[in-house]
């Protein structure tokens, strides 16, 4: 079973495990908890797919100077494929 892990600690949203299409309508409902987020740390993120990208993309709309920091290779890729590397604002 695909699990996330959400930790919030303003501003910053930690996310671990899995941000796939079974794990997003969890981060998605909890979203109106938190306030403005300036960074979301992906280090502990095992898996993400295109729904997971997708929810990304939607963090950094809603949330103007948002950082993504921690990403992955894979996650990079991803990125690329779907034409996002140079609109996602990826920490080095």
């Amino acid at each position: 079973m695909a699990e996330l892990n959400i930790h919030w600690q303003a501003p910053v949203l930690t996310l671990a495990g899995e941000l796939s299409r079974h794990t997003v309508p969890q981060l998605w409902q909890g979203l109106r908890q938190y306030g403005t987020i300036d960074r979301v740390v992906l280090d502990d993120l095992e898996q993400v797919d295109t729904a997971g990208l997708a929810m990304l993309v939607q963090l950094w709309e809603d949330n103007p100077g948002l950082i993504l920091a921690g990403a992955s290779q894979r996650l990079r890729k991803l990125a690329e494929l779907g034409d996002l590397l140079e609109i996602l604002p990826f920490a080095e």
